[in-house]
């Protein structure tokens, strides 16, 4: 095999199916990425079995092959080129990188060995990719990162209105869910992808933005881009909760604040959080007052200016729970929905109501 390609291609190429070869396989070949040639093209191609990619690019050929290189070390051998192009040689099971200055070897593995990639074939609908990555990111931090229940660690994907597709992500503790706009789409069928995968997803999604192809069968999903990548994860089989029953539909008190202020106070109780990083937030008149305690440090009290209608009442929650959606609020104010002692409280922005977060309290 023998291949010239232009340095910027090849980088960017290895930078995306870095990050879907195993780090630690347990089949060594899964740490490299393939390169097939044939006669006018160049396909560079990794998985990890719970995820593939696959990457064509423009080269000029001398000679076809096929070979499968440690990935790491060949992206971080091109990260150091600074050359506009690049000669890729196969001597021998030996990878030779080229360029007018330099000239590096990299051993390879046995290609026979990497896991054969198959397109799926299913139901296809074309999506704007950079708001399919902002639905993914805007909730995958709710979900489970040690669940034994695969559901609770995924990406829930569903239509439930026309022109949107709403994702939901649930660690059982707190739940997040945004609906984005997908125009003229319909998905006839609900599916969850791993949180893991649909964040890698998200990320190729936002670098190569456009309309691609989303493709969905009973196991697997794919995106096609229109520049031929090709990115494919596994699904979880099984039923996510019906979350919706758990979504208060009456409230003991709803408060309105600055989302600046209650930054301020969680940046001061943060000083003072005790192992379960606890606060407990306290609805008043005309304030809410969050406050922590830790018997070792201290203790802080913040009053900030509310808009308050309904009951007053103390509840406890994980700071790292309230804070964590924050960022993905837009909108200036907050509107908090208390349902009760004990019950679970309900944040958006006080404007945009494409976004839901659900939080359950401590127990004190």
């Amino acid at each position: 095999m023998e291949i010239t390609l232009p340095h910027e291609q090849l980088l960017r190429a290895l930078e995306l199916t870095s990050r879907i070869s195993s780090k630690t396989p347990t089949l060594p070949v899964l740490q490299c990425v393939k390169i097939t040639t044939t006669e006018k093209s160049v396909t560079l191609e990794a998985t990890n079995l719970e995820m593939s990619i696959n990457i064509p690019l423009e080269a000029q050929i001398e000679e076809q092959g096929v070979v499968a290189v440690p990935t790491q070390t060949f992206l971080q051998s091109v990260q150091l080129i600074d050359q506009k192009e690049v000669t890729l040689r196969l001597e021998e099971a030996v990878l030779q990188i080229e360029t007018s200055k330099s000239n590096t070897s990299i051993k390879t593995f046995a290609v026979d060995e990497f896991p054969a990639a198959k397109k799926i074939e299913g139901t296809s609908l074309t999506i704007n990719a950079q708001s399919f990555a902002y639905g993914i990111k805007s909730v995958a931090f709710a979900a489970s990162q040690t669940s034994i229940k695969p559901e609770l660690g995924s990406v829930y994907v569903q239509q439930k209105k026309e022109h949107s597709l709403t994702f939901v992500a649930t660690d059982s503790f707190r739940l997040m869910e945004k609906t984005v706009s997908q125009k003229n789409i319909v998905l006839d069928q609900s599916f969850m992808i791993p949180n893991k995968n649909a964040s890698e997803l998200a990320r190729v999604c936002e670098v190569l933005s456009g309309e691609p192809k989303l493709i969905i069968t009973d196991n697997h999903c794919a995106v096609e881009f229109e520049n031929g990548v090709y990115i494919s994860s596994r699904l979880v089989t099984g039923t996510f909760p019906d979350y919706e029953q758990i979504i208060p539909k009456e409230y003991a008190a709803h408060v309105t604040v600055l989302k600046e202020d209650i930054l301020k106070a969680f940046k001061k109780t943060s000083i003072f959080l005790n192992k379960f990083r606890q606060v407990s937030v306290t609805i008043t008149d005309k304030n809410l007052t969050i406050a922590a305690n830790n018997n070792d440090v201290g203790h802080t009290t913040d009053t900030i200016s509310a808009a308050v209608e309904g009951e007053e009442m103390t509840l406890s929650f994980n700071q790292q729970y309230v804070m964590d959606p924050l960022s993905h609020i837009q909108d200036d104010s907050l509107k908090l929905s208390f349902a009760g002692i004990g019950r679970a409280v309900v944040m958006q922005g006080n404007n945009d109501k494409t976004l839901r977060y659900l939080v359950m309290p401590m127990n004190k």
